[in-house]
């Protein structure tokens, strides 16, 4: 049973709701694009947003840095992307193996949701499944089925929860249908000429260093633009809702987050996804309301400049591709809300930090995790004594 990791779940899945939801509006200074942003809805944000301050914000831009450890760690990430899987026979399986299995899983002689699959591939030793099932796996040979017990983790899930796993031993049958040896490749001038157009190490990281400063830069922006955003957003006052609207928002949050549970497996509590509906449609409110004061709207030259551009990003061999899958409403919302932010940020107060004042330093982390284990400490020895 693979590893529950429900903050990265949750910060995985609000990136993937920034473009659920319906909203727009019909009235001032909106243009026919706009009102079709609506979903139909027809609603005036005024009778729901007082605006708040939102010009000339004081926005903190964090200044991109690479660092050492972060170009060994792409460097790493391209070794394995390059990883070989050679299918081995005559050994059983040991640590560090790529092990093809089935296995089923039971949990009081009941199967449990995500807890079998068929032809899955696991390293042993990721730590990837739950303690005890991948050790069980160590030293079981290509074609063997073996049947074992392991016991989820006190924290695996809700305790609260119906169904929750937390604490129980569940017995796994696992058939081993494949082992291989996982061949990393070394990290010389051979692999550099092989995946890239660098002669030299040096030449690579310097390659890569640029690549990552590219990335955190465009990043940071992003950050940035945002954050004046949310304080807009912070700084008024949202009273009420169309209903319908909320209805629009709230069915296209529960099926982003049916999909994400199917492809990753996490699961999420519907007061979570009441949040995000939540978050979005005030979102929504508040953006359509700044673009009607300031008379921001979507032309229908925009839109077809702005569709070409995110039909490509997104992977779409054309725009009418891109527009059939993602919806004409939702794509004219996320073009307003580009705009709303592309005038919030232009007017905004930017002060540039560094990433560790911005981000907090893991190193002022650390130390304060060690003032508090050594205070722990202390408290226990005097306890002692």
């Amino acid at each position: 049973m693979r590893k529950k990791y429900y903050a990265a779940a949750v910060l995985a899945a609000a990136g993937i709701m920034a473009l659920a939801g319906c909203g727009g509006k019909e009235g001032n200074g909106s243009s026919e694009n706009t009102d079709k942003a609506s979903g139909g809805v027809e609603y005036d944000a005024g009778d729901y947003v007082t605006l708040g301050e939102y010009k000339g914000l004081a926005v903190q831009y964090p200044i991109p840095e690479v660092s050492d450890t972060d170009v060994e760690d792409e460097i790493q990430a391209r070794l394995e992307e390059n990883t070989e899987y050679k299918e081995i026979e005559g050994r059983p399986a040991q640590e560090g193996d790529n092990v093809n299995i089935d296995y089923v899983g039971t949990v009081d002689g009941e199967e449990f949701d995500g807890g079998s699959d068929t032809g899955y591939d696991l390293v042993l030793g990721s730590g990837e499944f739950i303690d005890g099932f991948e050790s069980s796996l160590v030293g079981k040979n290509a074609g063997e089925t073996t049947t074992f017990t392991v016991t989820f983790p006190d924290d695996y899930d809700d305790p609260e929860e119906e169904g929750s796993l937390s604490g129980k031993e569940a017995e796994f049958t696992v058939t081993v249908n494949s082992i291989s040896e996982v061949i990393v490749p070394e990290y010389d001038e051979a692999f550099v000429k092989k995946v890239s157009d660098c002669s030299t190490k040096e030449e690579y990281e310097a390659s890569i260093r640029e690549e990552l400063l590219e990335d955190y830069t465009d990043e940071s922006l992003t950050t940035a633009r945002d954050s004046a955003l949310e304080l807009a957003i912070e700084n008024a006052t949202v009273d009420g809702y169309p209903q319908e609207l909320y209805d629009q928002i709230h069915e296209a949050e529960v099926e982003n987050y049916k999909l994400f549970t199917e492809m990753t497996g996490w699961e999420f509590t519907d007061e979570e996804v009441e949040e995000a509906a939540m978050d979005e449609l005030n979102e929504t409110l508040v953006v359509q309301a700044i673009a009607d004061e300031e008379g921001i709207a979507v032309s229908e030259e925009d839109y077809k400049s702005d569709l070409a551009e995110l039909a490509e990003e997104n992977g779409y061999d054309s725009t009418g591709e891109y527009e059939e899958a993602t919806g004409k409403e939702a794509i004219l919302r996320q073009i307003l809300r580009e705009k709303v932010v592309d005038f919030l940020y232009e007017s905004a107060k930017v002060e540039e930090v560094s990433s560790d004042e911005y981000y907090g330093s893991d190193d002022s982390s650390d130390s304060e995790s060690s003032d508090s284990e050594s205070s722990d400490s202390e408290s226990s020895d005097s306890e002692s004594e």
